[in-house]
């Protein structure tokens, strides 16, 4: 191996070249950690045996700040491919705070001011049309009005018009009553969600003294999260209370070496156990850089933030990525992490192919290193950063791949599972009309035919699932099922999903409550191409608990 890293032109060109849906199932392997002074790191991200020939990647960037670090997050969440109410709001507002962030310190930066502001734009006319008769939000537009989604884009609208972008008044003023109402009248509410529903109020300048006494009222029930909300509640309303919360969030904190963080085990934001740490460490972190600007408890948790991105350049979902910028960002503010003036050294499979020496002239994004499949080893590949003089260095690798794996697909489960079957509409005449009759897929189809996809999901009570089914090469949605009337239609006919997008590879269905049992899903296709396609395993996923999932198996389509 050569150790050289792909040109951006050459990674453009990586990405035309691979096949738009390469056969499996899309796996990566992720690490992301910090040095300090002179030190050094090394880490294996092994491909297994069943990869898909041409799709294995290996990604690396290197910064001597957070700040330059979060640019790889940044990236993730604006080209995430949906967009339901939250991941709109985390799609245009991380990048917003970051930069201005980057403004306030002085610091190097290259973002496309241009292509920023029309995301910035698209984001808030999307946010606008989403906003319900009501008032409030929902994870859609078509689905009732939920208080951590209404308080997310209120408070999140808020913090965009601060650094000058210009935002509708009156779409906050009508978020912010849905909030104050449902804030009386859902008896409901977990502590912590009342508390960030108090501090989205209190950053719309909407303070409800009631309201924040309420919260206070029920602090015993509140976790490190819901402190550090009701703390940022209290300090943005000029309540004095907020001095009284530092304390005792800063005693709870865990702490093991140069690490520090806040356990949380429930997301009382979206209603769902789920490991909701770097969130509520974050918060602390963002609190704690007000209260206790020089508490040794700071630099030690942004380490423990940094260290535990799981998805390598990022956290484990749109929600709690956003979360952790944000409080990032003022942890930035308070340190002087930015005077870095070191050496590193990068390493893979023991040659090294990148040097960069940081000190405070230098910009603090770095581009990646890409390496495509001429670059990489069949298997175990090996990372070593190593870091001479003093200051900060963050890394981030991601290898990412399509696993042929047998064991990867049909992978359900009593607590979430699904299935894949294809019919074929054989058209036929009842009286002067044309109907459809329902058969299937067992041998070859031609070109014309008509199929309807059915995905059949069981399981336990779920919130927020996402289904994914990738389509044959050689076919095209129909977008118009409606049209399309069934002699005697079947059960499955249906429509019960909250949202239904057609991409150019996949079918996405979006289901805001699943509730235990099965429920079915169905699509049309019209088959164009002849050929043999392979069809990867269709995924359901509830979308913020991205290590749940289940597959079908891979199928085969005939077309004569």
């Amino acid at each position: 191996m050569h150790g050289e890293a792909l040109t951006e032109e050459e990674s453009d060109a990586l990405e035309l070249e691979l096949p738009v849906n390469p056969p499996g199932v899309k796996l990566a392997q992720s690490k992301g950690g910090s040095l300090t002074d002179t030190g050094s790191a090394s880490f294996t991200l092994t491909f297994p045996a069943q990869v898909e020939p041409g799709s294995r990647r290996l990604s690396l960037r290197i910064s001597p700040s957070i700040a330059g670090s979060l640019f790889g997050a940044l990236e993730y969440l604006t080209s995430f491919p949906y967009g339901c109410v939250e991941q709109t709001m985390s799609s245009f507002l991380p990048d917003i705070i970051v930069l201005n962030t980057v403004r306030e310190l002085g610091l190097k930066e290259s973002l496309d001011r241009g292509a920023l502001n029309g995301k910035i734009r698209a984001g808030l006319d999307r946010l606008y049309n989403f906003q319900h008769e009501d008032g409030g939000w929902g994870w859609w537009e078509t689905d009732e009005s939920h208080p951590f989604m209404t308080a997310y884009v209120v408070a999140g609208l808020v913090q965009a018009r601060s650094p000058g972008v210009a935002v509708r008044q009156e779409v906050i003023t009508r978020g912010a009553a849905w909030l104050q109402l449902h804030f009386v009248q859902d008896s409901k509410l977990e502590a912590d969600l009342r508390a960030y529903m108090a501090y989205a109020l209190a950053l719309a300048g909407q303070t409800n003294s009631a309201a924040l006494s309420q919260v206070y009222q029920q602090r015993s029930k509140l976790s490190s999260y819901g402190l550090a909300l009701m703390g940022l509640a209290f300090e943005t309303a000029k309540d004095a209370r907020a001095a009284e919360i530092a304390p005792p969030l800063a005693e709870s904190a865990k702490q093991e070496g140069n690490e520090a963080w806040w356990p949380s085990t429930r997301d009382a934001m979206l209603d769902f156990s789920a490991d909701v740490t770097p969130e509520a460490t974050a918060y602390g972190v963002k609190f704690l850089s007000h209260q206790q600007r020089t508490s040794d408890l700071l630099p030690k948790a942004a380490q423990w933030l940094m260290n535990h991105r799981n998805e390598g350049y990022w956290w484990s979902s749109t929600k709690q990525t956003a979360m952790v910028i944000y409080g990032l960002t003022d942890y930035l503010k308070s340190t002087n992490e930015l005077n870095s003036n070191l050496t590193a050294t990068v390493y893979v499979n023991d040659q090294p192919v990148l040097t960069r020496k940081f000190d405070p002239s230098t910009a603090i994004t770095e581009p990646d290193l890409i390496f495509d499949e001429t670059k990489l080893q069949p298997g175990e590949n090996s990372v070593r950063i190593t870091t001479s003089g003093q200051g900060k260095l963050y890394y981030s690798a991601r290898a990412e791949y399509f696993s042929r794996e047998q064991k990867l697909q049909k992978t359900g489960s009593v607590a979430l599972n699904i299935l894949r079957d294809y019919f074929l509409l054989t058209p036929s005449k009842q009286g002067d009309k044309i109907v459809y009759d329902t058969t299937p897929v067992n041998a070859p189809v031609s070109s014309g035919d008509v199929i309807a996809v059915r995905l059949t999901v069981t399981g336990s009570d779920w919130k927020y699932l996402l289904i994914e089914d990738p389509i044959p090469s050689g076919t095209e949605f129909i977008e118009r099922d409606n049209l399309y009337a069934l002699r005697d239609k079947p059960p499955w006919w249906q429509y019960w999903f909250t949202r239904r997008e057609l991409h150019d590879d996949r079918m996405a269905i979006f289901q805001t409550y699943f509730a235990q049992g099965p429920k079915q899903y169905f699509y049309l296709l019209k088959v164009v191409n002849p050929g043999t396609f392979q069809v990867n395993p269709a995924r359901v996923q509830p979308m913020y608990q991205p290590e749940l999932f289940s597959t079908t198996e891979s199928r085969r389509l005939e077309v004569k």
